[in-house]
């Protein structure tokens, strides 16, 4: 499978051919222009010359609109590779959209030349041909897990005490929760616009991404990190529903189009035995630095900067709280971003030196804010922006619709200005001093 370098250097040799073509479609354009030659040969000449010369333009224009699908089918190899190790479907993927993309740029589809400028060639999209793969993936294994479901439903329904002494029930709930993930995933995916970038099942639970809005043409992507207690069956349609929300919002103030994912591709901590597991427990790192990496890899994607611009899309993660430890270890893991906006974070974990002052909003009692649990409060850093929660009150209404917190939001993420809040403090501000002093 060709790599982005065999790619940009074909980008490169193509465009050297058309460079080359166009100076040699001047000569032939100037071989008529003879001082005092006219009447029948001059004008058979001509006539000649411009046929040949129209020959070239057409020659240099499809050099061209072939040049650009080659160099933008190496930023999109160069893309999958940072979204994560492609696998063999992927590049298949990639390679026949490709193909398909260089047949267009030649003839339409009725045969004839096509006549558009070389800046409108077919673009391919990494974030399309990973929906494509995964989709299909997806679809499958919802397949696979219909037939495994039938058969422990029936095992459980001839076992003494419903399967208890053979696993099977326990199996047959894990199954119709992985089921209902997958249910939900489809449902979401067939709301206008939306795209699957990431999926995978799990140790425990299924882990998925869905972009809103083209995320590879985007100038700001807007990465939203949910926290503990999230499921994909449960909550992914509430959570892409806010991350479309920010979009939209976003959208009508900024000066370029605007994406977003809904990052649930980390298996967050539950409210449940976990709390005891010191890899899965909600009261420690293991489920952040288990997902900090495929979190790390989708912000170093939508980073890259393509051939013909200077810079990728301006990023902003918008994570909520657990998804802001998840945000700090996916930052530590080599993942970049332009702006973090972090609502009811329990600790603000040393990210690296070069990210960026987060935007904070704590909202009036919520108890989560207050931990520090996982570093400094966010709250209390001078370099913080801390933005007004106004109405919002405990935990989870950072994002409520219409509210001056999810304003605020998109506001971060369209680059406009924001409604500042003030830097109060709260009986657990207190709390947490006082017990540093114990």
């Amino acid at each position: 499978m060709w790599q982005a370098q065999d790619m940009w250097r074909r980008g490169r040799a193509l465009m050297v051919a058309a460079v080359g073509l166009e100076t040699v479609r001047d000569r032939v354009a100037t071989t008529t222009r003879v001082a005092g030659w006219s009447g029948a040969a001059a004008t058979a000449a001509a006539a000649e010359s411009t046929t040949l010369v129209a020959g070239f333009e057409e020659a240099v224009s499809s050099l061209r609109r072939v040049e650009a699908v080659v160099t933008d089918a190496g930023d999109e190899r160069a893309s999958l590779d940072r979204w994560g190790p492609p696998d063999a479907d992927v590049l298949a993927e990639l390679d026949a959209r490709v193909a398909g993309a260089l047949r267009q740029t030649v003839v339409d589809p009725g045969g004839s030349p096509r006549a558009e400028r070389p800046d409108d060639g077919v673009a391919v999209d990494a974030a399309d041909v990973l929906d494509a793969v995964l989709r299909a993936r997806l679809a499958a294994d919802r397949d696979s897990l219909r037939e495994v479901e039938r058969d422990l439903a029936a095992e459980v329904d001839r076992s003494f005490l419903g399967g208890v002494f053979t696993d099977a029930d326990a199996g047959l709930a894990e199954t119709r929760d992985r089921l209902a993930a997958l249910e939900a995933t489809l449902a979401v995916l067939a709301l206008p616009g939306r795209r699957l970038v990431h999926y995978e099942q799990g140790p425990h639970r299924t882990t998925v991404a869905v972009a809103v809005g083209a995320v590879g043409s985007a100038g700001r992507v807007a990465v939203f990190v949910p926290g503990a207690g999230t499921t994909v069956g449960g909550d992914l349609a509430e959570r892409d529903a806010e991350t479309a929300r920010i979009v939209a919002d976003a959208g009508r103030r900024a000066d370029s189009a605007i994406a977003g994912i809904t990052w649930l591709g980390y298996e967050a901590p539950a409210w449940n035995a976990e709390l005891v597991d010191p890899a899965r427990s909600v009261a420690g790192l293991g489920p952040a630095r288990a997902g900090a990496a495929a979190l790390a890899d989708a912000l170093q994607a939508l980073d890259l900067p393509r051939h013909d611009v200077d810079d990728g899309p301006r990023v902003s993660i918008v994570a909520h709280s657990y998804g802001t430890v998840l945000a700090a270890e996916a930052l530590r893991d080599g993942g970049s971003a332009d702006a973090v906006v972090l609502m009811g974070s329990p600790g603000w974990n040393d990210p690296p030196p070069d990210a960026p002052a987060p935007y904070v909003l704590e909202a009036a009692t919520d108890p989560v804010a207050d931990l520090g649990r996982f570093g400094t409060d966010p709250s209390e850093l001078p370099t913080a922006t801390v933005l007004a929660t106004d109405g919002a009150v405990g935990h989870g209404a950072y994002l409520d619709e219409g509210s001056v917190s999810a304003s605020n939001v998109a506001a971060v993420v369209a680059g406009t200005e924001v409604v500042r809040g003030s830097r109060s403090t709260d009986v657990a501000d207190v709390l947490r001093f006082l017990l540093r002093l114990w």
